[in-house]
Parts: C-alpha cells; structure tokens; sequence
C-alpha cells in the first residue's frame, strides 16, 4: 500500500513514463487522479496543481493532447467538488457525538475551512482551488453546514474551469523552457503566487463591503 500511496504522489514527475507506458489509457489514470483528490478530503495526497501543469508541458511537445487535458481536468475536479459536497452534506445529516467527520480530517482544517467560507462565501468557493488544504475542504464544508448546492455548482463550474484553464495553460507555456525544467518546484511557487492575486483582490473587497456593512 505505501508503495502505490508513493506512485501516486509522484505520477507527476513521471508522466512522460507513464505516457509510454500506457499510451490512450493514460488520460483515463491522469482524470481518475483528479477527481479522487477533490472528491476525497482523505486523498489530498495526490498530486493536483503540478499533475495539471506537468500535463501542460507535455502537450506543448505533442506528447498529450491541450484540448482533451482541459476537458477531463475540468470535468475531473468540477465532478469532484461536487461529490465532496454530498459526502459532507450527508454526513452533516449525522447526529452522533462520535462523528464520523473526525475519523477522516482534523478539526483544525475543517475550522479553517468553515471560516473561510463563512467570511468570503462565494469566492471562497472558486478561489479554494488555489489554497493549500482549502481546495478540498471547503466543498465538504459546504455540503456539511447546508450551503446551497445551485449556489455552490456555479461558482465550482467557475472555479474548475479556471483552476484547469490556469494550470494547464501555464505548463503549456512555461514547462519546455530549460530553466523551468530543472527548477520545477521554483516555478510551481512562482505561478501559484501569481494565482493568488485574484483570489486577494476579492478578499480584500468582500472584507472592505463587510467592514463597511458593519460601519453603516
């Protein structure tokens, strides 16, 4: 078991293995991997952001096709958001002291998760994907405290396609440069300060309409 926890949690450092290795099949491994890291708070294990970007660089060499990653990227992790959601919508049905929830995550990422989400709602949602820990707990929060699902499914729509369009495309540029290469992880921490931004400009109004709400 800790050898295939080990395979999966490196699959992207050696995709373009993989690819040789398993030729069309691969694209039905890469979707799988997605969608169990965000449909699971258990699997956050698996790689997620620099699978996506690894995947990026094969495709600007012809090694993956862009057009087949962004559609079962997007789907993967929009599909798992949602399944994320039910699993903690029902589990929040429970009433034992016992609760199952903290068999399967900490009460302090489940905390984090639910303050985020109480204090920035909606963009919580899409923009969790760029947050380390966040990206999977804060569906799960959201089936857990009753958050409203049509609500929840727009800003994951959202949220997926930007997180996969962003990803994928930075690794389709920037993943062949031979600097990029040999310094993934630099370059990982590099583009994910960049995704940031968004997600702090709309922190930063919703804090301002709060503080003003409060104000008034």
């Amino acid at each position: 078991m800790d050898q295939i926890i080990q395979l999966l949690k490196n699959f992207d450092n050696s995709l373009h293995y993989y690819i040789d290795e398993y030729g069309a099949a691969i694209y039905i491994l890469l979707f799988l991997i997605i969608y169990f890291k965000t449909a699971f708070v258990i699997l956050t294990f698996l790689p997620g952001d620099s699978m996506v970007f690894a995947s990026g660089t094969l495709a600007a060499t012809g090694g993956l096709d862009f057009n087949s990653l962004f559609i079962l990227f997007a789907v993967a992790t929009i599909l798992g958001d949602s399944q994320n959601f039910f699993i903690g919508k029902q589990l929040g049905k429970l009433k034992s002291p016992n609760h199952f929830l903290d068999r399967i995550t900490s009460d302090k990422s489940i905390g984090k998760a639910r303050t985020f989400l109480s204090d920035y709602g909606r963009i919580a949602i899409t923009s969790s994907r760029f947050v380390p820990l966040m990206r999977t707990s804060v569906p799960f929060v959201s089936g857990y405290t009753g958050y409203e699902y049509r609500t929840f499914l727009s800003y994951n729509l959202m949220g997926g396609i930007v997180w996969t369009a962003f990803w994928l495309t930075a690794g389709f540029l920037l993943g062949n440069i031979a600097w990029v290469e040999k310094n993934l992880f630099i370059t990982l921490l590099m583009v994910s300060s960049t995704a940031f931004i968004p997600a702090i400009i709309g922190f930063v109004k919703q804090y301002k309409k709060k503080k003003e709400a409060l104000s008034s």
